[in-house]
């Protein structure tokens, strides 16, 4: 699966949509998308790279020398200062126009547009740029990349990605058959483009424990094309009651490691990355992230969840964050019971749903907590106390149908961002709902909306331009763009 991936929000797709159709006689329309390239290599997965819409400039009717329903001619001269800005910003210059009246093809007159604007770009910033060409017709969107370096040729993109309220693929490769028998039943009930659609995507598993490594075999096993898994720690015996696709020769081996390995071995047409790390202090794992279309968060690492929360503002990505909780109690036979216990499943994207803050999934004092006993493990209680510190953990111990049944909600729920097939009460919360494995129900509870909140409120951190990952200078700098 080669090529680039296009990401656009949904407040763009909607903003390009609404100007390219505006033309009171149906002439076309053409702007220009400024992308941000992560150019990320992850081995064990296709070297595709994400483009993520950064700003939109619409063409003004100055710029057009002339339009009709089957072209669009245009001035470069006023094009050339967005030409210097993309090289002061490092960005990719993208030209956007439509077809009114079809086809969602290119067309003779586009690849000359395209062949003039990418040799005045290069004229301009050099050989080494690349262009991005989109189309929307027939209420679809058509993408290419080209390259200075052979300003002639094109490769269609992978998909181009739009995220609103769900998950929108546009430009996926479609299958010619059946896709296989292993996903004939879901073709059944849910058709050949959604399989299509998971085999386009790309999908971060941050965390392979109890939760990460059945989302991950059944995720596998339901047609996605691509898995990223994200883990620094070594199998323990005391995983082995809840961990899919591990056994007892495993234990003191890399999570991510064995997992990919059992993955690759059922045999199914997927690509799976390893990174033995730790998402919020190395930058490998997070440019591994940042490669990904989704992001599922398997951990219950507070500032690991933290970093998760952050980049998926940054890096334009939907996160489903899974988590569990509970108390135990004892019972009046001197045993425990589970008093209460829950699997929690959060989903957040750049533009909707409440951020893991808000929702009150982490908190600083938690972070600043988990922190001090990295910096000290001997730490006690009292003396976390001592510092206004808490852990924030939960009494929900790791057992095996809890932590499965809730990876099964979080698939699910994958499912549901791609084709919405869900039915909730007015009382359930699309961005955070709860399923309770004592009184066997599902149910969410109110938050406060906090208008100020630099994630989803303020969206202070919504593409941010970053001078290292996540600005976060521990990190380094961020990708290169070799």
């Amino acid at each position: 699966m080669m090529g680039a991936r296009i990401t656009l929000l949904g407040s763009q797709h909607e903003a390009l949509k609404g100007f390219l159709e505006s033309h009171p006689h149906g002439h076309e329309m053409a702007a220009v998308v400024l992308f941000k390239r992560l150019r990320i290599q992850v081995e064990g997965v296709s070297d595709s790279d994400r483009y993520l819409a950064q700003e939109i400039i619409p063409f003004e009717d100055a710029w057009v020398t002339g339009s009709s329903p089957s072209h669009i001619a245009f001035n470069l001269a006023p094009l050339r200062e967005i030409f210097r800005r993309c090289e002061d910003e490092g960005l990719v210059f993208g030209f956007v126009h439509n077809h009114p009246a079809g086809p969602a093809e290119f067309s003779d007159v586009d690849e000359k547009n395209e062949y003039t604007l990418i040799q005045a770009l290069s004229n301009r910033n050099g050989p080494d740029i690349t262009f991005v060409a989109m189309l929307w017709a027939e209420e679809k969107w058509v993408a290419r990349t080209r390259s200075a370096k052979a300003p002639r040729s094109s490769e269609s993109v992978r998909h181009t990605l739009v995220l609103g309220k769900q998950i929108s693929l546009y430009g996926y490769k479609e299958s010619s058959d059946t896709h296989c028998e292993v996903q004939a039943r879901q073709t059944a009930a849910f058709g050949q483009p959604f399989v299509d659609i998971l085999q386009s995507l790309r999908v971060g598993v941050v965390g392979n424990g109890g939760t990460g490594s059945p989302f991950a075999t059944l995720g596998a096993r339901a047609g996605i094309g691509e898995l990223v898994l994200i883990d620094k720690d070594q199998l323990d015996a005391s995983n082995l009651n809840r961990v899919r696709g591990l056994v007892r020769a495993d234990i003191e081996q890399a999570k991510s490691t064995t997992l990919k390995a059992f993955i690759e071995n059922i045999g199914l047409s997927i690509k799976v990355a390893a990174v033995v790390s730790e998402v919020d202090t190395d930058p490998i794992a997070v440019d591994a992230l940042a490669s990904c279309d989704v992001i599922i968060g398997c951990t219950d690492d507070f500032s690991g969840r933290e970093l998760l929360n952050v980049a998926l503002y940054v890096y334009a990505q939907p996160l489903i964050d899974i988590g569990l909780g509970g108390r135990v109690d004892e019972g009046k036979d001197g045993y425990p019971y589970l008093r209460y216990h829950y699997g929690r499943i959060s989903t957040i994207l750049p533009e909707a749903g409440q951020c893991l803050f808000c929702q009150g999934v982490i908190k600083e004092v938690w972070i600043r907590a988990q922190h001090a006993r990295r910096d000290n493990p001997a730490i006690t209680a009292e003396e976390l106390k001592g510092r206004y510190l808490e852990d924030g953990a939960t009494d929900a111990p790791g057992v095996g149908p809890f932590t499965s049944a809730t990876a099964d909600y979080a698939l699910a729920t994958l499912f549901d961002l791609i084709k919405p097939f869900r039915r909730f009460p007015p009382e359930v919360r699309r961005d955070m709902f709860f399923v309770d494995f004592v009184k066997m129900g599902i149910h969410s509870h109110e938050t406060a909306k906090d208008t100020e909140c630099p994630y989803c409120g303020t969206h202070k951190f919504l593409l941010l331009k970053e001078s290292s990952r996540l600005n976060r200078p521990s990190l380094g700098k961020r990708y290169e763009f070799s």
